[in-house]
């Protein structure tokens, strides 16, 4: 036998290598064979899960020349409006300088006048420092000294002690000022960063009209518009902490240093009952009151069927119309607007 140099020598072992090859071979195909004969469907279902998600993305895409495009699913349905059904009530109506009522679920303005003026917010800037001081995350039980700033308050003295859960039932019950300012300095902050904080909150909020000059709300130059004021009660009560204390109807505060028990109420007469009201659900609010603001309440109330509503008074000419402002526009509201079911 002639050798072939064009390729390559092979001994025994190669030869054993390729005979146990084809064995290899030979056992692979009686196994297919089997398996196929013996599971039958159950090999088919196999493929067929591997290819459904295959299936499922060439139903997402459409071919676009060589590439292909993603089809986005539809977005859900926006939610239907309240309706209105009524006849239009006159600004005049209210002694309110600035007014606005927003549907809570959609953000509907249901009534408006003047709702972009700015206006002095009185104690309604104690939100947004009680959304400040949230944010250091206070020790509830720890004790502050009350702050010796010569400001105007009827609950509490200079130098005695509270815990921080006393001064925050007491600025948002009782809207007291000097435990605003203390809850503030017990926070870690100088004053100057913690109303920088607050006026940073404020754009973030989109409250685009507010300005902020301390945390009391005695400044005149803290101001929003009842737009602005709008977005501020919404995000207050989005926070369990600030909800559940706007509807403490009463708090009694103790001073260890004067052995001595205050009596505080809410400065929310609606919450208190002392404004008849046919209001079939109500979550709280928030008083102020300075010369330059006039008298504020912001609130939110709702219809017993799920929809709420926001509601701003600002500047009302006596410290009861601003409630009756208040109620009385909710009334009108859940009397004239309808919710889609």
């Amino acid at each position: 036998m002639q050798p072939n140099f064009l390729e390559p020598a092979r001994g025994n072992s190669d030869k054993l290598r390729a005979i146990a090859a084809i064995g290899v071979i030979i056992m692979a195909s009686g196994f297919f064979i089997f398996t196929k004969t013996n599971v039958g469907t159950r090999s088919e279902l196999v493929l067929h899960k591997v290819l459904e998600p295959m299936s499922q993305l060439e139903n997402m895409v459409n071919m676009v020349g060589g590439d292909r495009e993603v089809i986005i699913p539809p977005a859900p349905p926006a939610p239907q409006l309240p309706i209105f059904k009524g006849e239009v009530l006159p600004a005049q109506n209210f002694t309110a300088e600035a007014m606005i009522v927003k549907d809570n679920k959609t953000g509907t303005v249901l009534y408006r006048k003047n709702e972009y003026t700015k206006r002095s917010l009185a104690s309604i800037t104690k939100l947004m420092s009680a959304l400040v001081i949230l944010e250091k995350n206070p020790d509830w039980g720890q004790v502050a000294t009350v702050i010796s700033d010569d400001i105007e308050d009827t609950h509490m003295y200079a130098g005695d002690t509270y815990t921080l859960e006393d001064l925050w039932n007491s600025a948002l019950v009782a809207s007291s000022n000097k435990a605003i300012l203390t809850l503030a300095d017990a926070a870690g902050w100088p004053r100057e960063a913690f109303i920088a904080r607050m006026n940073e909150k404020a754009r973030e909020l989109g409250m685009s009209d507010a300005v902020f000059a301390d945390a009391t709300g005695l400044s005149e130059d803290n101001q929003a518009s009842a737009s602005d004021v709008a977005i501020l009660l919404n995000e207050a009560m989005k926070s369990e902490k600030i909800s559940k204390t706007i509807l403490v109807k009463e708090y009694n505060l103790y001073s260890k240093e004067r052995a001595q028990k205050h009596h505080m109420w809410n400065t929310d007469w609606i919450l208190l009952g002392w404004i008849p009201n046919k209001l079939p659900e109500f979550f709280g609010g928030k008083t102020g009151y300075t010369v330059a603001a006039g008298y504020n309440f912001t609130m939110r109330a709702g219809d017993g069927k799920g929809n709420l509503i926001d509601v701003v008074v600002l500047g009302a000419t006596s410290h009861e119309s601003r409630f009756n402002d208040a109620k009385y526009i909710s009334e009108w509201v859940f009397n004239n607007y309808e919710w889609p079911l």
